[in-house]
């Protein structure tokens, strides 16, 4: 047994830490709480106290009212512990005796779960009406160190406190000494509180209390068969006790053990057992064992754990559908995202490649840049004459995408409605709390604020930044050949500057590509002109660019769109986010965190549990239901 409860605790004890993560974790989906259903109760309320591996045995004292109990309770513990009178004042809360030093080396709010302790000092106290569920207990000299002797309240009263203090003593207790009288042995609720003992598979010893002897031995049996056929009860042992008030409140009671089923006709025998010592003689392996079984036959039963956990699919399967509805219809395709003028871009990819350039090689392009500058203006200037102040690329860019936040804004709106009238269960009061927290009116005054906090020069400078360095780091050779010729351009480029100027290419290239046409092509002339330092044909010729850098051309042309798609793409995720911060908060992580519970690694541990407990009573063979 010490080697199964090992096992078994270390399981049950990863199986509860599991099992509550899983409840963390699945609280979007909406199921009712772990507290209060059947298995886990168990598991937390029995299981979990009790596997430990120094073993005693709950024994707790159960019945209807105005049967005996408390008699009963007296005589094991060998004093007057608790109240008993003809009048039946009834226990309104358990009692409980304990052997000496027990208290001290166990918490037993961990093995009575869902009781507030008090130490008993007063007969009468588990007499008073309270609301709070309490259980008093004391040590006893007389009690055996391996029992705990439990008095309860009435299971067959009016009162449906006491029915919750009942099942909390019965998922506590490993042995139930279920007193029966003449009047009480078929009464309703007696049965039902004993057949979830049988469903349990509680150890069970039967005692007939205030029988008329010897005219009630011809009768007891017919009163027990009774009993056990509703119930499924099984006995361990049998006792009868006389209806003699006089032994009883002396403590004095005689207990006689009978045969159940009956053992032929045989004379009944008249020797007196101590219930005490018939206690604590009983085979505890067997007892802990099978107290074990019929708990973990509740917890991994088909109505308990695996129940729950198929709860859970069902449940996430369902936020799957809400969540794939949602990635299957986006909330708004966006095909018409404005690109970064190609003059702003090319302005970054220039002072990057600048920053680039080291010793005489950059000192010979900034002063030429210089000059080109100084000789670029007057042309900005005729320019401006003709059309007018020119606006900053980047304040039309910013202009253009706002235009189309609008627009996206407006989509995203009626996809949201559209969802909402599908009447999806989970997605529908979602979308409706969602849409009704925030106007649209105030959602486009938030995205203008923060848009206009939002530094284009700044993002499109990491941009190409990350990218070029990416480009550097990823094709060596190719960026070293660029490196070779800007410095042979450095060196001719005194003397081609003015030649190439005419033709774009040198220091006005700026200038020329505000005038030039706004298109991909045209500025990867730019950027190849500025990269060459504007001496590419004019240094090492014609050829070069024909049969050497005609690739490398197609190369940069190509690293050009990606820079351009790379801005594009952070943009559009700047929205995304404002939209989900402002607009759609948790719901869309909401759905997909629901649905991907049954992929949890709590979700596949709770799994791997149940199949390692099956293992392990498998390796233990059942015990004997007779103690006898």
């Amino acid at each position: 047994m010490s080697k199964l409860f090992s096992n078994c605790a270390r399981t049950v004890e990863r199986l509860h830490t599991g099992v509550l993560q899983l409840e963390r974790a699945g609280r979007e989906l909406e199921l009712e709480p772990l507290a209060g259903r059947e298995w886990y109760e168990l598991m937390a309320k029995k299981l979990l106290p009790q596997l430990t591996n120094d073993a005693f045995l709950v024994v707790a004292v159960v019945g209807g009212t105005n049967i005996g109990k408390s008699v009963i309770f007296n005589h094991l513990a060998g004093c007057r512990a608790s109240s008993t009178s003809p009048a039946a004042s009834g226990t309104k809360h358990p009692v409980l005796l304990v052997p000496p030093g027990f208290a001290e080396s166990h918490d037993l709010s961990k093995i009575f779960i869902g009781f507030e302790m008090h130490e008993w000092t007063e007969s009468d106290a588990a007499l008073e009406e309270r609301d709070e569920h309490c259980l008093f207990w004391r040590t006893s000299h007389e009690t055996p160190s391996n029992l705990l002797v439990l008095d309860t309240p009435d299971i067959d009263s009016d009162a449906t406190v006491n029915w919750e203090r009942a099942d909390n003593i019965r998922r506590c207790a490993d042995v139930l000494i279920a007193v029966l009288t003449q009047q009480k042995y078929n009464d309703a609720a007696v049965k039902q509180f004993f057949r979830k003992a049988a469903d349990d598979d509680k150890a069970v010893i039967v005692v007939f209390n205030q029988c008329l002897l010897p005219e009630d031995e011809q009768y007891w049996p017919t009163w027990l068969d009774t009993f056990c056929t509703e119930t499924n009860i099984r006995p361990e042992l049998t006792y009868i006790a006389p209806n003699d008030r006089q032994s009883a409140e002396g403590n004095t009671l005689p207990f006689y053990q009978r045969h159940w089923p009956r053992q032929g006709p045989a004379e009944p025998s008249h020797s007196i057992h101590s219930l005490m010592d018939d206690l604590s003689q009983l085979m505890f392996d067997e007892i802990k064992v099978r107290t074990l079984r019929g708990s973990l036959k509740h917890l991994i039963g088909d109505q308990g754990l695996p129940a729950y956990l198929i709860e859970v699919e069902q449940h996430s399967s369902e936020f799957r559908s809400a969540s794939a509805l949602l990635c299957e219809h986006s909330l708004a395709d966006i095909d018409d995202w404005p690109a970064i003028p190609n003059a702003a871009l090319v302005g970054e990819i220039r002072s990057w490649w600048q920053s680039q350039r080291q010793g005489w090689s950059a000192k010979v392009h900034g002063f030429y840049n210089t000059i080109g500058a100084g000789l670029a203006w007057p042309f900005r200037i005729a320019s401006e004459h003709l059309r007018g102040p020119r606006t900053p690329p980047i304040d039309l860019y910013r202009q253009q995408e706002w235009d189309t936040i609008l627009a996206t804004v407006e989509k995203v709106y009626q996809k949201l409605n559209w969802f909402s009238e599908l009447g999806n269960e989970l997605l529908q009061p979602r979308l409706d709390r969602l849409m009704a927290g925030k106007s649209r009116t105030e959602l486009i005054q938030q995205l203008q604020s923060a848009h206009a906090e939002i530094g284009l020069e700044d993002e499109l400078r990491d941009t190409v930044a990350t990218n070029l360095k990416t480009f550097r780091e990823d094709s060596p050779q190719f960026y070293g050949f660029l490196k070779n010729l800007d410095s042979i351009a450095a060196v001719v480029r005194p003397m081609t500057s003015i030649a190439l100027f005419v033709t774009g290419f040198g220091p006005a290239g700026n200038a020329a590509a505000h005038l030039a046409t706004d298109t991909a092509m045209q500025s990867m002339i730019h950027v190849a002109g500025d990269v060459a330092g504007g001496t590419v044909a004019a240094a090492v010729g014609e050829t070069a660019i024909s049969n050497t850098a005609s690739s490398g051309a197609g190369y940069l042309e190509a690293k050009f769109r990606d820079l351009h798609t790379e801005f594009t793409r952070r943009r559009a995720d700047w929205l995304a986010e404002m939209l989900k911060q402002h607009l759609l908060g948790d719901l869309p992580d909401q759905l997909q965190r629901a649905a991907s519970i049954p992929d949890s690694a709590a979700f596949h541990d709770a799994i791997s549990a149940i199949e390692e407990l099956e293992s392990q009573l498998a390796q233990e063979q059942p015990c004997s239901n007779s103690l006898d």
